[in-house]
Parts: structure tokens; sequence; C-alpha cells
């Protein structure tokens, strides 16, 4: 499998400068996710791999062949990519093992050439070979998508927003079936998501983009655990802001002193609080604080917490069954190392 490389990569459409100097690389056989709101490049940043749009400056190369730069512009069908759309793009007409080998030469494609191999990779039944996709669930249909993908048995494969049709608990399902048979299959892959979760769970490495630009790229534990700055860290997941003091390894807020997860600035800081680490108990037991609001998922529930001496919003994290009641006074506590910014945001 390949690697790819990603040099300095700008584009602009019109006025509107999308990519800004863009460097980013992917191991082989390694699923990294590119993670950003809507507007920061991603899908853009597909296209420009894929081919389907030429680059303004900057360097692309899968596998040790450049595939764009400078006076090169390899055609999309040279690159040796394999392409997941974001509802998997099935030929309607045609059935699953057509669908699976029609990028295939035609003697392939009439000896349904490893058709059984690659159901059996996306963990679907042999059976499905003869369906057609409206036969298929949702779920079941992407999963073809991806086994069209690794049929040529491409350099890299690219998955653009594949699971965000699909609703909660089948995007988990395919998500996971997916994931496995990248691994089985020893891709190279690069999955464009907005979903923090998603990216998170299913990714070796995650890259943020924000307005174009890289702003961090890091194994799932360490992009949320340390993110670079507070917009990041806010984007990551709930997270609460809290004034403090830092001495280098310590942080004194309104929770006390807490230890630094690395060391760090001193002076006035944010210091950031997951609602993970805040623990609930009975009142008395800790800082004072009363319920304002509860919301209930199941598994888990999210506490909003009107705390004294804290004029910012603070939400705790609690497990489903553990509810307190709204107006009820508690006491809060936390649990693990805290991350801390500079009061401007760095």
């Amino acid at each position: 499998m390949a690697e790819l490389r990603i040099e300095g990569l700008s584009k602009a459409f019109g006025t509107t400068l999308v990519l800004r100097g863009l460097t980013l690389s992917v191991e082989p056989r390694q699923l990294v996710a590119v993670l950003g709101a809507s507007g920061s490049g991603k899908t853009t940043l597909l296209r420009l791999i894929c081919g389907f749009d030429r680059t303004d400056s900057g360097s692309i190369t899968i596998g040790g062949t450049a595939v764009s730069g400078p006076g090169l512009h390899m055609r999309p069908e040279q690159r040796h990519v394999g392409y997941v759309a974001q509802e998997g793009a099935l030929f309607p007409h045609l059935t699953v093992a057509d669908n699976i080998t029609f990028g295939l030469a035609r003697r392939q494609r009439r000896l349904r050439h490893r058709v059984a191999e690659l159901l059996a990779l996306v963990s679907l039944p042999q059976t499905y070979a003869d369906r057609l996709p409206h036969q298929l669930s949702g779920g079941e249909q992407q999963r073809v998508a991806l086994a069209r993908a690794l049929a040529p048995s491409p350099a890299l494969v690219l998955l653009d927003e594949p699971f965000s049709a699909l609703d909660a608990a089948l995007r988990v399902e395919t998500r996971q079936a997916v994931a496995r048979a990248l691994t089985a299959s020893g891709a190279t892959a690069l999955l464009v998501t907005h979903d923090q979760s998603e990216a998170l769970s299913m990714a070796h490495a995650v890259a943020v983009l924000r307005d174009g630009t890289l702003i961090q790229m890091a194994d799932p534990k360490t992009l949320y655990g340390r993110p670079v700055d507070a917009t990041l860290a806010r984007f990551m997941g709930e997270a609460v802001m809290l004034p403090g003091d830092s001495d280098g390894t310590h942080a004194q807020c309104l929770f006390g002193m807490l230890p630094l997860a690395q060391p760090s600035v001193c002076g006035p800081v944010q210091v950031l609080i997951r609602p993970e680490q805040i623990r609930i108990s009975a009142y008395g037991h800790g800082h004072p604080a009363k319920v304002t609001a509860v919301t209930y998922y199941g598994r888990d529930c999210t506490v909003v917490l009107d705390v004294d001496g804290c004029d910012g919003r603070v939400v705790a994290l609690v497990p489903g069954h553990v509810i307190p009641e709204v107006g009820q006074a508690v006491s809060l506590h936390l649990e693990g190392p805290v991350i801390v910014y500079r009061r401007d945001g760095s």
C-alpha cells in the first residue's frame, strides 16, 4: 500500500482561498481522518488528491509517484485511487456484483473477479452478489461502495463523509465494518468528516482543518486531550473554560490547585476541563453548585450547573443511572489533569 505526501498545497476559487499551503502525510496502511467544520477545505482537499480539480500550488505524491505539482496534473484514472462518496453512488440498475466489478477490465467483470472475497471483507453475505442496491440498507450500500473502491487494489482509498446519511445506530455499525475492512485490506486511507466521534473512533491519526489551514495532526487521544488552542478544544467537544493562574506545573482556579497534563506557561490562563472530569456528589463534599438542567441520553446524561463563583457555563457528564434533580444542591470535584491556555486563547 502507498503513502500519501502533500506539500504546500493551495487552492482558490475566484477570490476565495480554500486551502492555504497545506502539508500533510499519511503513512502506508494508516487511516487518517480529516476533520473540520463546513467550509474548512475538506472536500476540496479530496478533489485535488483525486485529480478532479487542479492545484494552484504545491505537490501531491502517492506511493512515491508525483501526481500533481508545478506543470503536472495526472488524470484521475491514472492515479490509482479508490473513492467512496457520501451516499455510495451505486448504479441502481446493476447488481451488487456488477457494481463491485464496474471499474475492472471486461474479462474480470465477466468472471466476477474478487466479488466473493470483497463481500467477505466488508462483512456481507455471498448471497448479496445478485441483489440490486434498492434491496440493501443504507449501511449495506456503503459497504458495497467500499468493496467497489477496493476491487482494483488501489494505492489509496478516499472516503468523503461516507456515513453522514445513515441513522445513528447504523452509522456506528457501518463505520466499524468499514474500519475492519480497511485494516484487513492493508489499505492506506483518508477519511473526510465533520463528526468528531467518527474521526476519534476510526482513525490512527486526525488532521484538523480550519479555514484551509492544518491546525493540528495527532493521534485521537492527544488531539482530544491536548488540543493546541482553546478554539480547537471547544471544537473537539464540550469544554468548560475557567480563569486561573499557572505556575507551569499546576493551575489555581475555582476548583483549587489542579495538576497540568503537560508543562505550561506561567501566569493568567484559561483552564480546560472536560465534562467527564467533573464528578457530582452529595452537597457538602466538594465545591458547591446547583443543578439547572439535565439532558438524558440513556447510557449517560449531561448536567448543567450553576457553580458558586463562576460566571460561565459548567457542564458535567454523568452515567445514565445517576440523574440528579433540577434544582438540587450538589458538590463537585475534578478527576485527572487539566490543560491550560493563555488568556488570549493561545
